[in-house]
């Protein structure tokens, strides 16, 4: 299905309480062909204006600004006055500060009507960090829901939200690594408990890749001379685990942090550290929509339980749990 329509940037921002918008975006139009045109009547004509109304224009910016924006001599064209050049260049800094701004804007709107259109599949688009699970969770939603899943880091996707870029945003927060209080309030900032809401997704094991044989059972070890240690970077969106892993089993570091299912699948030694939960952010009023609605039917469901089961070290008991803000960053009172 596809449907046709053209937005217009409106950039009447001379617009308001003492000129309405369409005369103030004539008189932008008549300014514009003024500094170009030999006489006013031309530009009133290429502006698609009357003499009169013109004129009428004109009596509007001087009336606005108390000044006039065109200095009117007999026997000389009509030319813009200083003011006039100003509030021309005025009018461009504001197509150039939101043109492209408004370009992104309405490269969105197909995407937020298509739920409303006769026969459409509701769609959701989650900004989400990395996580082994979202992969399974695209797989089973195709039948029944348009999934789009952009991977960001965490503090990236709650930024989203916050803006109105996506529909909900997925993180994950571990409640025994260092500065984990830290970083809870660090994501608690996008969020407001008046209006947001959290749905506790997975929990999953994270703790220490080792090579086999490495003898590196602890973080402690990683003090020996010689061990090579892989960061994994705080703001990398996806597959900043599954980075870790890679990097341990081609031979490149021999140690880093990442979860159990990635050193399980490339058969490294693990030693768990910390419990992370994930969680999906979203405005308690989307909850009523029919792509939350689409989603939380698939979370529940016993497909997408028993696909979390074969991933060594994730639990889904609780997946798709309606939880406040407070109840579920509980660490962060505690700290």
């Amino acid at each position: 299905m596809h449907t046709s329509y053209t937005v217009e940037f409106d950039h009447a921002w001379l617009g308001g309480r003492d000129l309405p918008r369409e005369r103030g975006r004539a008189l932008l139009r008549l300014l514009a062909e003024l500094a170009q045109a030999d006489s006013l009547r031309a530009a009133a004509q290429r502006s698609g204006l009357s003499y009169r109304s013109a004129w009428g224009a004109l009596a509007d910016g001087a009336r606005l600004f108390g000044a006039p924006l065109v200095d009117m001599q007999r026997g000389r064209r009509a030319r813009l006055s200083a003011l006039g050049v100003r509030v021309l260049a005025a009018d461009e800094r504001v197509r150039n500060a939101l043109g492209a701004h408004f370009e992104r804007l309405r490269a969105e709107i197909p995407a937020f009507l298509a739920d409303a259109l006769p026969g459409a599949r509701p769609r959701l688009t989650i900004h989400a960090s990395h996580d082994l699970a979202l992969a399974e969770l695209g797989a089973l939603c195709r039948a029944t829901l348009d999934l789009e899943v952009v991977f960001r880091g965490a503090d990236d996707c709650l930024a989203s939200l916050a803006r109105g870029e996506c529909d909900m945003a997925g993180f994950h927060v571990a409640d025994a690594l260092p500065r984990a209080a830290a970083a809870a309030a660090a994501l608690g900032r996008w969020l407001d408990p008046r209006k947001h809401t959290l749905l506790h997704f997975v929990t999953r094991e994270q703790g220490l890749i080792a090579r086999p044989g490495s003898r590196i059972r602890g973080v402690h070890d990683l003090a020996r001379p010689g061990v090579r240690f892989i960061h994994r970077q705080s703001r990398s969106a996806d597959g900043d685990e599954r980075s870790v892993a890679d990097a341990v089993a081609a031979g490149r570091a021999d140690a880093g942090f990442g979860l159990r299912a990635d050193a399980t699948r490339h058969k490294l030694a693990f030693t768990p550290l910390a419990t992370e939960r994930y969680f999906f952010a979203g405005a308690k009023a989307a909850l009523r929509g029919a792509a939350l609605k689409a989603l939380l039917e698939t979370l529940k469901g016993p497909a997408f339980a028993a696909r979390v089961a074969r991933l060594p070290g994730y639990d889904a008991s609780h997946c798709g749990r309606r939880e406040a803000l407070d109840a579920a960053l509980t660490w962060v009172k505690q700290a």
